[in-house]
């Protein structure tokens, strides 16, 4: 009978394979660990659910795009302050201007039962206001545009939830078009979301959506008994956090939503084909209403706390062993294990 030995790997072997393991299956590794419980199924629900829609508000506007105030006091001349909202600012009116003592610009809700199997809040636009019907200028430039967002507004997110991602929807819903519109362009939206409670605030930042500014939908037309595609000026965010940012939003606010403001920022809108923003149609721009609807998916945390401590503590040791690997600690270190064995 022929034995045949089994040479041992060199030093320099176990650096090629630790380089190897590094470049190659690390980057997988923490794919996985960040991404541990994410909802894969595709199933949103309605992040505000049944509300009492008394006329009230559900928060403020925070940032309504650049200040356009000097045209249109030349334009339309009124009374010294008088346009001291069209130009809002980290949710308080310019306060160089005396008409109003009040700084803020509330989100009055009302009813708004436009999109079947959702429930939106209507909200005023950008400069209704301070502005008449036909006074606009057409346009509230690339930003900075915010929303301030109780906690409250949002009855549909249960209690010791953890999202995965929340989507925050803005639809001009008064005016349909075909969809092949010109109007509708593709657009990179640059935006960040805060969650607050209390003094305490959870940033997550640096979120780029490439995006469009039409919003398509199938509804029911009674008049012929079938069902169409319908598009309209909207656009959607959808803010998708990482396993790790999950569980850390949930340890944050302790699961209560109820309690937790959304701030909403879009820092810059910016056309994908270079053009100037100009006078492009976005739907919270305006004069008039806008609707504003929230979805989310949930994480389960049971199963991502499970996969994020375990595949943690197996990477961590199966990095140490690479790194001893093709030291003098390595054949102590296996013999520790085989002894134990």
């Amino acid at each position: 009978m022929v034995s045949i030995a089994k040479a041992s790997m060199t030093r320099l072997q176990w650096n090629a394979l630790a380089i190897i393991t590094l470049i190659g299956f690390m980057p997988f590794a923490v794919a996985v660990i960040t991404n541990a419980g994410s909802d894969s199924d595709g199933l949103s629900e309605d992040s505000i659910g049944n509300q009492p829609f008394a006329n009230q508000g559900r928060g403020i506007w925070w940032d309504n795009g650049n200040n356009y105030s000097s045209h249109y006091e030349a334009t339309i001349p009124m009374p010294s302050g008088w346009y001291n909202c069209v130009y809002i600012e980290d949710g308080r009116c310019g306060e160089d201007y005396s008409y109003s003592t009040d700084y803020l610009v509330p989100l009055t809700s009302s009813p708004n039962n436009w999109l079947s199997g959702q429930t939106l809040y209507q909200f005023g636009q950008t400069h209704k206001q301070p502005l008449a019907p036909g006074e606009y200028l057409g346009t509230s430039g690339s930003g900075p545009f915010g929303w301030y967002m109780y906690g409250e507004s949002f009855n549909g997110i249960n209690s010791n939830e953890s999202l995965d991602k929340i989507s925050y929807q803005f639809i001009d819903y008064a005016t349909e078009y075909a969809c092949d519109y010109n109007g509708f362009v593709d657009l990179d939206i640059y935006a960040s979301l805060t969650f607050i409670q209390g003094n305490e605030t959870y940033e997550l930042e640096n979120f780029v959506f490439e995006t469009t500014n039409k919003f398509e939908w199938n509804r029911y037309d009674p008049s012929n008994g079938q069902w169409s595609t319908a598009c309209v000026i909207g656009i959607e965010l959808e803010f998708d956090f990482t396993g790790f940012e999950s569980l850390g939003i949930t340890e944050w606010n302790g699961g209560n939503w109820s309690g937790t403001d959304h701030l909403i920022q879009i820092q810059q809108v910016v056309r994908a084909d270079g053009q100037n923003i100009g006078s492009t149609q976005l739907p919270w721009a305006g004069d008039s209403l806008f609707a504003f609807g929230a979805e989310h998916q949930s994480i389960n945390t049971v199963q991502a706390g499970f996969i994020i401590k375990s595949l943690t503590t197996i990477l961590s040791f199966g990095t140490f062993a690479l790194a001893i690997a093709s030291t003098p600690y390595w054949d102590p270190f296996k013999s520790f294990f085989k002894g134990a064995i």
